[in-house]
């Protein structure tokens, strides 16, 4: 029996809003709303495609096309950078960091909305550079350009992280 969208979609749904999380930089309104549209968008195509072997490559495509279309469109906050920056300035050189997500986010919201959906695909989703450069709409040279961002990313994260913790003082000192 052929799986419908809405067994698909139950089955990924997790992995969609925390991609619009991303995606969104953390705000769960247009979050829930960018879900809400890429499967709304996607219920005619779906009955269409049927049981492809890659449908959930084919869903997040479609967060995506749906998130890029929104920020376009304006629906969608923060189109610049705002001094996120896309250069090394250090951190830690070993050991296991606890991700703080609301750092991740802040920062995600402070990236043109192109890079956080090629870092979203190919850091996040292990997309291959080929693909996600397709549904980004550039070639693999800009999308290698979008992905520089991910330092930043990274940067913002992880110092963040580190005050939480009070380990980044003990470097400082």
């Amino acid at each position: 029996m052929r799986e419908t969208l809405e067994e698909f979609a139950g089955r990924h749904i997790d992995g969609l809003y925390h991609g619009a999380l991303f995606l969104n930089g953390g705000e769960e309104t247009p979050a829930e709303d960018l879900v809400f549209w890429t499967l709304t968008g996607a219920f005619q195509e779906f009955r269409q495609i049927g049981g492809g072997s890659n449908l959930e490559r084919w869903i997040e495509r479609k967060l995506v096309e749906v998130f890029l279309a929104r920020s376009v469109s304006g629906d969608e906050g923060s189109t610049v950078g705002d001094g996120l920056e896309t250069s090394a300035n250090g951190g830690p050189s070993s050991g296991a960091v606890e991700i703080d997500t609301e750092a991740l986010f802040r920062a995600a919201a402070r990236m043109p909305p192109l890079a956080r959906a090629a870092i979203w695909l190919v850091v996040f989703r292990r997309w291959p550079y080929d693909e996600a450069s397709s549904v980004v709409g550039t070639d693999v040279d800009g999308l290698k350009g979008l992905l520089r961002y991910r330092q930043g990313l990274v940067t913002a994260v992880v110092s963040r992280t580190l005050d939480r913790s009070g380990t980044d003082d003990d470097r400082r000192h």
